[in-house]
């Protein structure tokens, strides 16, 4: 029969895992590491959400041209039209 203290704990591998500590100088390199990281990001993700929202005014700005444009032609030839008739 197997002995519990044969078996190992977690506990025990934690205990034994050596602490590890950062000079001043390596947590200034890993925080300059990580806001790099983040800028990088956020400039990836701005830039998206930028394409998206252009994608999306280019849309209801040709929706609205497709539905007023006519409209405004026709508006305008007729105004022409008559003031060249009256003449």
């Amino acid at each position: 029969m197997s002995d519990d203290d044969d078996i190992p704990v977690l506990r025990d591998a934690v205990a034994r895992k050596p602490k590890l500590t950062l000079s001043p100088e390596q947590i200034d390199e890993l925080c300059d590491s990580l806001s790099a990281e983040a800028w990088v990001l956020l400039d990836k993700l701005l830039a998206e959400a930028l394409r998206e929202a252009e994608e999306s005014i280019r849309f209801k700005i040709n929706d609205r041209l497709s539905d007023e444009f006519p409209a405004l032609i026709e508006k305008t030839l007729r105004e022409k039209l008559e003031e060249a008739s009256d003449d």
